[in-house]
């Protein structure tokens, strides 16, 4: 959301360290109090959010025994910075964003949704559904977006299946890059997938392996199906916090070591260098990611090998994302239906027997 940008770093940071008084009671997050003073607002816009954020809150695990109860329970499990889950009045699970107002994340995600922008096929930004303003603040708003899944959670389990994200991905960077858009945070948490076909009973927004209900039993009750299964899958590219639009996209030159992946060679804070290209290696490092963790196949292979040229550690030498999303398109018709239905696997061992065993069983699994 940026909600589907939540990194490890999030995770593991000092800041977000519990605070317990005594062996249950959890106290909110000193960036959810935000949300708190919000709730009342929000629920006349008419999004109400969960109740741990409810003003008058009282933990559900108050006067419980048990020390993990707070951490089974569904109003124990906290919300990201900037970004909570709240249900629409017509029933529907969405995510609020609190955006910075001097950033173009607002201007792009609006340009993005609206039409004629967003009939264009190779269009998977994530639509805004609405804006709202918060009373007597100039610097920040609000954006209303679909509820989302992040899209490793769940294992490839056919070539098709890494084809069709890469189709998709690839020609909605080109489109991005057609109407002078470098994303610059093009990356491997910048990425979503519907979830309303693969996950029917739904999870929970802050814990993708539970269900909606919370942790409590969730390896017993948390159901999947495979991407294959119920495809066409549908992707979606996240997160313009850093985006930037352009009136043109040649000789443009921008500053700045930004975002997930840091490793492309020309990004600096002082020496200028073109966002275009940076968004192709962010993007073929996230493909090297992700086919990492699989065992090698003849359309894998393929695969690294373009991930590899859009790498390149000169600029000028990487494809651009109009010829990336060609060459997805001429591998998915030449390797042909039956070639797209084959089987790949996570190739970490000692695990490796484990993780199948769970993947045949309908368990959710967490290669990487």
């Amino acid at each position: 959301m940026d909600y589907g940008t939540v990194r490890a770093e999030n995770r593991a940071d000092e800041t977000l360290i519990l605070n317990l008084e005594g062996p249950c009671e959890l106290r909110l997050f000193e960036y959810e109090e935000i949300w708190v003073t919000l709730y009342p607002f929000l629920l006349s816009r008419g999004y109400k959010l969960r109740q741990r954020y409810h003003p008058e809150w009282i933990p559900s695990w108050t006067g419980d025994a048990d020390p993990l109860a707070a951490f089974y329970c569904e109003d124990g499990i906290q919300s990201r910075p900037n970004v909570v889950d709240a249900v629409r009045d017509d029933g529907s699970k969405v995510i609020l964003k609190r955006i910075d107002l001097e950033t173009e994340e607002l201007d792009i995600g609006l340009f993005t949704s609206s039409k004629p922008v967003s009939d264009d096929p190779r269009n998977c930004c994530v639509p805004i559904l609405d804006v709202i303003l918060i009373p007597a603040c100039e610097t920040h708003a609000v954006i209303v977006m679909p509820l989302l899944y992040e899209h490793v959670r769940l294992p490839f389990r056919h070539v098709g299946e890494l084809l069709e994200m890469g189709v998709q991905l690839s020609k909605c960077l080109d489109f991005l890059h057609d109407n002078n858009i470098a994303h610059r945070d093009f990356c491997y948490y910048n990425v979503l997938i519907d979830p309303t076909r693969l996950l029917p009973d739904g999870f929970h927004p802050w814990e993708p392996g539970a269900p909606p209900e919370g942790r409590r039993n969730m390896y017993k009750t948390f159901k999947w199906k495979s991407r294959w299964s119920v495809r066409p899958n549908r992707y979606y590219v996240i997160d313009f916090g850093m985006s930037q639009r352009y009136s043109k996209r040649e000789g443009v030159l921008a500053l700045g070591a930004l975002g997930q992946d840091r490793t492309v060679p020309e990004m600096s804070n002082t020496v200028p260098y073109d966002p275009f290209p940076m968004d192709v290696y962010q993007f073929g490092n996230m493909l090297l990611r992700i086919l990492k963790g699989y065992y090698p196949t003849q359309v894998t292979d393929a695969l690294t090998s373009l991930a590899k040229r859009m790498t390149n550690t000169d600029p000028a030498l990487r494809p651009t994302a109009k010829e990336v999303a060609t060459e997805f398109d001429r591998l998915s018709e030449r390797i042909g239906f039956f070639g797209l239905r084959e089987r790949i696997w996570p190739s970490d061992f000692p695990y490796k027997f484990l993780k199948r065993l769970r993947v045949m069983l309908g368990k959710c699994v967490y290669p990487y």
